[in-house]
């Protein structure tokens, strides 16, 4: 049995443990950040903080991005406060009752925005009404602000808060964004977030690097914790409490283990594994000891690759259990019975059995509801077993499967788990039929990406909506390619790509079947006109737009005409009652600055 202490890591506990307690003592929200390679520990030593933090004096949440999963807009931080949300539903009406009235105050009434982030807070605070409109650009601005809010009712005084979201690597950008208000705003306190990323696959042009210079810029909190591999005389500790003799006795087979791992701790614990699995470290009942042979461990030419390493242990499982397993790793790093047993098409029976292996061997763990896998290198493992030709078709079944079997009332909640299968078989869909409901899907996607302000993940699922449609389909399925191009005009403005904006408005001006869409289209230029301060190319498209529906105004018109278009307005008015009436001035055709009315 490998021990789970956590070895050579102390001073970095202590740094963790520190930045609890000035939270604790009302300090304002601090990111700490542990980074290392893949295996090094990074999750291990962020658990550590959960001993000091058994109630009362503080609540932990965590959540882990998914490298199949990055474009799901604040995915893992609705996994987190899942685990926060879940267990107040097994509390007693009298505090229920006190958790409900704080989470009203807090976020009435915008309360749908975070039932939309994580619906078992419905169970709580009941179903919560529409959430009024708001101007595109200010939509953002209150996400942010309720999301504040509804942290802030778990980070108190009472119970500060530790948030720790893993593998920041993957991060999408919306969480990115909401990081950064978080930290940067002053009206948050007793908030600890806590990130963990694989420093060597985040470069100097990685979104997190320039995010994180921009917040020490903004002057919010961030310490680093670096990991390293774990020297000789950690490791050989380690092995010694694992093998229960004396350190001095495994010091050449530390010296191997170190040189084949370099001190990684996951792959050195695997690679210990796998000489216990290979038979060549053996207990030895007569002299009640563990015995080894160095010469043939050597000869064996074990690889120095964790992932091959990881291989090679899936291939000695049954069959049914390496098929299962491919399956699941097409799925992500986590998934719930329910959606497993969809997947796999069998019996929740079957389905436990063909894992049993790999949860009895610790590749796997399961919960009360769901499988996790032990460590991501497992499940890259696992997924490299499926042939390269054969992923895409496997991840369109499994779209397939989940859209097929998701009640309407449930799709806009499952919608992104469903589009991130589909999508990556998208270019095996043969038909029209096949390409439009998927580019619908992508739309529903886009949608909902966008009401929760995640535009730069809006955007992903609209590209990928539009490149599944022909030109044709202007003709065949107009509704469905209007709304795609316009949702992507929208998110565009919004992300301030602003030549691509214009160009797509310019072309669904041309494209307009009815007087509807022309409209909201016009709105959408003039609105990006007006970003631009372009006032001359508003009045252009105002004008346009005029004509289109039948009235000619000139761009300089004179002041005869501008008299005549007054009298117009108010015979159209006729005996309405006007309450206050404001005399403007004219602008004649000599005016260097054009007008509009």
């Amino acid at each position: 049995m490998i021990h789970e202490k956590l070895y050579g890591r102390d001073r970095e506990v202590d740094t963790l443990l520190l930045a609890f307690d000035r939270i604790v003592a009302g300090g304002r929200p601090e990111l700490v950040l542990v980074s290392g390679y893949s295996g090094i520990g990074k999750s291990a030593v962020v658990n550590e903080l959960h001993k000091p933090l058994v109630p009362p004096r503080g609540l932990f949440a965590s959540g882990k991005f998914d490298q199949y999963k990055r474009d799901i807009p604040y995915a893992t931080l609705a996994q987190a406060f899942q685990s926060l949300l879940r267990p107040l539903l097994s509390k007693s009406e009298e505090e229920l009752h006190k958790w409900r009235d704080a989470l009203h105050e807090a976020l009435e009434p915008n309360g749908q925005l975070i039932v939309d982030l994580v619906p078992e807070l419905q169970h709580i605070i009941g179903k919560q009404p529409p959430v009024p409109e708001l101007p595109l650009q200010d939509a953002q601005g209150r996400f942010q602000l309720v999301f504040r809010r509804f942290i802030g009712v778990f980070a108190r005084p009472e119970h500060p808060l530790a948030l720790f979201l893993d593998d920041l690597q993957w991060l999408d950008a919306a969480t990115l964004d909401l990081l950064e208000d978080l930290l940067t705003r002053g009206d948050l306190q007793h908030l600890l977030l806590i990130g963990a990323y694989r420093d060597n696959e985040v470069s100097s042009t990685h979104p997190l690097t320039r995010k994180l210079d921009a917040m020490r810029q903004a002057g919010a909190t961030l310490r680093d914790i670096v990991l390293t591999p774990l020297g000789s005389q950690d490791l050989g500790q380690l092995l010694a409490d694992s093998l229960h003799c004396e350190p001095e006795r495994v010091v050449p087979l530390v010296q191997l283990i170190h040189e084949k791992t370099t001190g990684n701790p996951f792959f050195a614990i695997q690679f210990i594994s796998t000489l216990a699995d290979d038979a060549l470290l053996l207990f030895d009942y007569g002299e009640t000891r563990w015995t080894w042979e160095l010469n043939r461990i050597r000869a064996k030419g074990f690889t120095d690759n964790v992932v091959d390493l990881m291989v090679g242990k899936l291939n000695r499982l049954p069959v049914e259990t390496q098929n299962a397993l491919r399956q699941f790793a097409c799925m992500g790093n986590t998934a719930e019975f329910e959606t497993l047993r969809l997947v796999y098409q069998d019996s929740n029976d079957a389905m436990h059995r063909q894992l049993w292996e790999a949860v009895r061997t610790g590749l796997l763990f399961r919960s009360e509801d769901s499988y996790r896998f032990l460590h991501d290198r497992v499940q890259e493992a696992a997924y490299s077993l499926i042939p390269m030709d054969l992923r895409a078709q496997e991840h369109l079944r499994i779209g397939n499967l989940l859209a097929a079997h998701t009640p309407p009332a449930k799709l806009k909640e499952t919608i992104f788990e469903i589009v991130n299968q589909l999508n990556r078989g998208a270019h095996l869909l043969n038909s029209d039929e096949e390409r439009d409901r998927v580019a619908d899907l992508n739309l529903i996607a886009g949608r909902r990406a966008k009401v929760s302000t995640a535009y730069a993940s809006a955007l992903k699922y609209l590209r990928v909506a539009r490149t599944l449609l022909a030109e044709t389909t202007w003709e065949r399925n107009y509704e469905l390619i209007f709304s795609i191009e316009y949702l992507m005009a929208e998110c565009e403005l919004l992300t301030a790509e602003m030549s691509a904006v214009e160009d797509r408005l310019t072309m669904l001006a041309q494209r307009c079947k009815n007087n509807h869409d022309f409209a909201v289209v016009t709105r959408l230029r003039l609105t990006l006109y007006t970003t631009l301060d372009q006032s001359d190319r508003g009045v252009d498209v105002l004008l346009e737009f005029l004509r289109r529906l039948g009235t000619v105004w000139s761009q300089h018109p004179s002041r005869d005409e501008v008299i005549r278009e007054y009298d117009r307005i108010w015979t159209l008015v006729g005996s309405r009652q006007i309450e206050e009436l404001v005399d403007l001035p004219l602008m004649t055709q000599t005016s260097s600055t054009p007008w509009m009315c």
